[in-house]
This record gives C-alpha cells, structure tokens and sequence, in this order.
C-alpha cells in the first residue's frame, strides 16, 4: 500500500511563482522544483476575507480523496504534504501542474459552458447548472465523448461527499503539435520553385550576385490538437472539513448523527427541472435511469472496495510528517470520521446496481 502513501516535501527554499495567478478561494501559489524546474500547485485551506483560515484540514481532505480515489482506480490528480515555513500556513498540500509544457493547455468547464450560451454567469445563474447543460456545451465543441468523465467525477463525488464541483473544478487538456509531415512538403515545394528559378536563369546571362526571391507559404504550416479530459483535482470540500474538533466528536459517538451527516450532502451540479440541489446519490439514480453506462463506474468501486485497506490509507495518510511537526498531523477523531464517512457512502453507493 505503499503508493498510497502521502509523500512529504520541504518548498521552503522553492521559487515561489508570484505573478501568476491560480484562482479559486484557498490559499494557492506556483512553486518551482530547484531540479527539474518543474512547475507545482501548493494549497493551503480556504481563508475568509480577514485572513482567518475557516478549515485548517481541508488540505487534508484533499489528500485523502486523492489517494482513496486513486486506490478504487478514478483517474486522479496526485496530491502529497508539502511544507513551506516562511508561508503563513505552513502547510498543505502539493500537486505537480497537469501543463507540463508550452504546448499544453487547461480549459475548464466554465469556458465552454459560457462560450456554449454566453449570457450564463456562475455567480448569478447557480439553478442553471446541471448535468444536462454540461452534456449540451461539450456536445456543441465536439467533445460529448468526455460526458462519460463528467458521470465519472459525479459517482467520486459521492464517495467523498464533494459539495463544490463547480465549473472550475473540471476541464479538458489539449495537447497541440506541429505537423512535421506537412512541414517536410512545404520546405520540399520550395526547393522545387528555387531549382526552376534557376534551371531559367541558368539559361540566361544574368550576373553571378543575382538572387533568387522564394516566398514560403506559412498555410501550409497546420497543428494538430490532441485533446483528453482533466483528471480530477480540487476535491478538498469533503469530508467533514468544515466541522470542528467538537463536532467530529459528537459524529463519531452519534450514529444517526453521522447517518443524517452522509444522507444531506448535496452535489453542486444540478439536474434540469428541479430547483433544489440533489443528493449525491439522488442525483446518480436519475444518471443510472438516462445512462445504464454509469453503473460501470459503482461496479468498479465494488470490485476494488476493502474497507480494511481504506482504513490502512487513510490511518497512514500523515506517516511521513517529520516528527518535529508532529503538531500537524490528522487527529486520530478525524481519520476515524473520513474513514466511516467514506465507508458509508460507498455501502449506499454499492446499493444502487
């Protein structure tokens, strides 16, 4: 189980990429690997205004979501413990970028669901965002192939209790690449026009400094886009992070408490004709009901489901953090909540084939 392991790294002395900016609420900058130069996201926990930080473990819950997944084999973004002492919180979590070089890019949900009906704002228009919008942007630039990840994110999300998948929190990757094929009958037409012109001038009795004009036809020149959906990444608003230490207490000792807890978590994305929010599971029933498809993702949950395993990630999550700050770590109380929390929610999950 050892892949499942969160790793641990100093960025103390890493260059910090402050000119760029990474978006969303929690405390986030680039940093860059002294070695390989490689760009990486550190994330604190989600700030108020006044600074304050509102959940101190939601790093965690990102963590943690990340390796679970990995571990029931969703196609996720890695994130490890990164510690940074000259940061105002220390620590967090780090993930590598998903750019890995110029040619690359990031488009989130939002970008195609504005350029699909561009009077939609996210911030004024919550109720419009379901499932079916989705499906209809992706449709309209050619890429309702990657429905099936939206229903993949949906059945994680579920797992997790994710309540924040908003239009930011999912994209596409394209990758472009110069068609080197193309180029080659470029550069071979141009050495065909400069032989002519001077097969003719051979023919004639110009001067020796005569110079031979070849204009290059720049249409010839085309890129191919590759493009593959975003593993899934921002999944930090799970888990009971919001609670305090008090309250993960009374779940812990309250059964229906912890029930009730599981049984409210709604998912952001919407399904079109209801008003209200859907519950994660509510919402995977209407997807099992229009797509038959999306039971293949619960019965990969089920096949790869160990509760004892899960308990094994989860309780070892924080192994690696040096023990002078020990101060840091998950609380024992908490580990217990992600892990029945999670429990849970895959048991009512499974319920549904």
């Amino acid at each position: 189980m050892n892949q499942f392991e969160a790793t641990f790294t100093d960025i103390s002395e890493w260059h910090k990429n402050v000119h760029y900016s990474t978006g969303g609420t929690r405390s986030k900058y680039i940093a860059l690997e002294p070695t390989t130069n490689d760009e990486y996201f550190f994330k604190g926990s989600k700030e108020t205004i006044e600074g304050e930080i509102r959940y101190p473990t939601e790093f965690w819950s990102e963590i943690v979501s990340s390796k679970i997944g990995q571990f029931l084999g969703f196609p996720m973004l890695d994130y490890n413990i990164a510690f940074d002492e000259n940061h105002k919180q220390r620590i967090g979590c780090i993930s590598k970028s998903m750019i890995l070089n110029s040619n690359d890019k990031l488009t989130e949900g939002k970008t195609y669901l504005t350029g699909f009906r561009p009077h939609y704002d996210p911030d004024q228009h919550k109720k419009d965002y379901t499932f079916q919008f989705i499906c209809d942007a992706l449709k309209d630039f050619s890429l309702d192939h990657f429905i099936k990840n939206i229903i993949e994110i949906i059945v994680f999300d579920s797992i997790i209790g994710n309540s924040d998948r908003h239009q930011e929190n999912w994209g596409v990757l394209s990758t472009y690449e110069l068609d080197e094929d193309l180029v080659k009958e470029e550069i071979s037409s141009v050495f065909d026009k400069i032989k002519n012109k001077i097969k003719k001038l051979s023919n004639s009795n110009l001067k020796e400094e005569t110079k031979v004009h070849v204009k290059m036809n720049s249409d010839y020149v085309t890129y191919t886009y590759n493009y593959h959906f975003a593993p899934i990444y921002d999944s930090g608003c799970c888990l009971g992070r919001e609670h305090t230490d008090q309250r993960v207490l009374k779940m812990l000792n309250d059964k229906q408490m912890l029930e009730a807890y599981v049984k409210k978590g709604e998912s952001e994305i919407h399904w079109n004709g209801n008003l209200k929010k859907k519950k994660h599971l509510e919402l995977i029933e209407l997807l099992i009901n229009e797509n038959p498809k999306t039971k293949k993702y619960i019965k990969r949950v089920k096949e790869r489901y160990n509760s004892e395993l899960i308990k094994e990630i989860i309780d070892n999550i924080d192994k690696n953090i040096p023990i002078n700050l020990i101060n840091f770590k998950l609380s024992d109380e908490r580990k217990q909540l992600m892990f029945k929390v999670i429990t849970l929610r895959i048991e009512n999950l499974i319920k549904l084939l």
